[in-house]
């Protein structure tokens, strides 16, 4: 829902836009705007730790100073955690006093640059009527990738001001990918970057172009920042706050961390395993829980492949660990005596395992490296497995 107060400076927004038209013929087409990008650094949160964008418009003569913002959401807004999972999060542009906009950010210790924009009155007149016909609808479906508060504003900025901003360097296909540039920005050892290697899949691991790069807002800063150098006409840049030190994730600590945990488990595991085979005997319950965790994983990630709009999810070949099946083998280890297709089902899971590691080693999905020694040990456990299936249909 839109505020009172935000549509007190819709209103505001859409006098500035009659007046534009007025002013600017009355002064022989001279741009009473001032457009420029603020870019705001990263947060202490994970869904803040990747920094935000937004455009910032101030009138000359009126003084009027106001913030477009593609970023606002409502966590208490109906099905909105069922939409995220569903891969259809709805955000909204909002408009806020610019004074109110920094303030916050100020107050969270993150940095603000601005990019100041020196636009022709035609590409200003252009971006105000984009924004306006934006906040007549300002709802839309979120992409953390493709769509959002940043890319927003680059489409905004390279589409609708005369080529000013568009290089040809924006189509070329460079070195990173999507699942690189989390990682920049996320602790590959922190359980939010496990959660989201897990549940995305391998077109994150595709080389992306510059353009697709600026889903990050440091990213599209530093294009911007790029071209000040090569234009100064064109763009300046001012540092409106600087912390005194830059925000980042808390760093887990070592003895909660994924990696911590998951050498644990291994070890626990492998242990258990050995000493089983030693005195002759089989703990079933090590496989209940190991075919019941990967199964209900494998679940979540075909969830998210085929029935759910996130983009990213797909191709997602974590289910070579995480087998949805897995939950069959829980019948078979439940009954007396273990039906001949456990053995054959064990197997498949060490060929599985084995065309994971030479999806890694290819390069065809990056998988976790906190999840190595959960690899390594499933495929131990597997070995063991058959040999106790065999011991038992002999």
């Amino acid at each position: 829902m839109i505020t009172g107060k935000m549509k007190t400076l819709i209103k505001l927004f859409l006098i500035l836009l009659f007046s534009f038209n007025i002013n600017a013929n009355e002064k022989g087409n001279k741009n009473q705007y001032k457009f420029s990008i603020l870019s705001i650094g990263e947060g202490s949160s994970l869904a803040d730790a990747f920094g935000h964008t937004g455009i910032r418009i101030r009138d000359t003569i009126t003084n009027d100073d106001i913030v477009f913002n593609f970023g606002i959401y409502d966590f208490n807004s109906p099905n909105f955690y069922s939409n995220f999972v569903k891969g259809r999060p709805q955000y909204k542009l909002g408009v806020q006093k610019y004074k109110n906009f920094s303030k916050n950010y100020k107050k969270e210790n993150r940095y603000i640059i601005e990019h100041v924009i020196n636009l022709n009155e035609n590409s200003s007149k252009k971006i105000i009527e984009l924004l306006v016909e934006n906040l007549k609808n300002p709802n839309y479906t979120y992409d953390y990738l493709r769509d959002n508060c940043a890319t927003r504003v680059a489409d905004i900025l390279i589409d609708k001001s005369s080529n000013n901003l568009k290089t040809e360097s924006l189509n070329e296909q460079g070195a990173d990918t999507y699942r690189n540039l989390i990682h920049s920005k996320i602790n590959e050892n922190s359980w939010g970057a496990l959660g989201i290697d897990i549940c995305l899949g391998a077109v994150i691991d595709k080389k992306i172009t510059l353009r697709e790069t600026l889903f990050l807002p440091e990213n599209l800063m530093n294009y911007l920042t790029q071209i000040q150098k090569e234009n100064p006409q064109l763009i300046s840049q001012q540092i409106i706050f600087k912390p005194k030190e830059l925000k980042k994730l808390p760093v887990t600590k070592i003895f909660i961390s994924p990696l911590f945990i998951n050498i644990l488990l291994s070890i626990i595991i492998i242990f258990f395993t050995l000493l089983s085979f030693k005195r002759g005997y089989w703990i079933k319950s090590i496989d209940f829980i190991i075919y019941s965790v990967t199964g209900i994983i494998g679940l979540l990630i075909i969830y998210l492949w085929f029935f759910s709009n996130h983009f990213a999810s797909a191709q997602n070949f974590n289910f070579l660990w995480a087998f949805p099946f897995n939950l069959l083998m829980i019948y078979a280890l439940l009954r007396k005596n273990i039906p001949n297709w456990a053995n054959n089902f064990v197997k498949l899971n060490i060929i599985m395992l084995l065309l994971l590691f030479i999806h890694w080693l290819t390069g065809v999905q990056k998988y976790n490296i906190t999840l190595l020694p959960i690899f390594v040990t499933l495929l131990f456990r597997y070995f063991y497995l058959v040999f106790q299936i065999n011991k038992k249909l002999r």
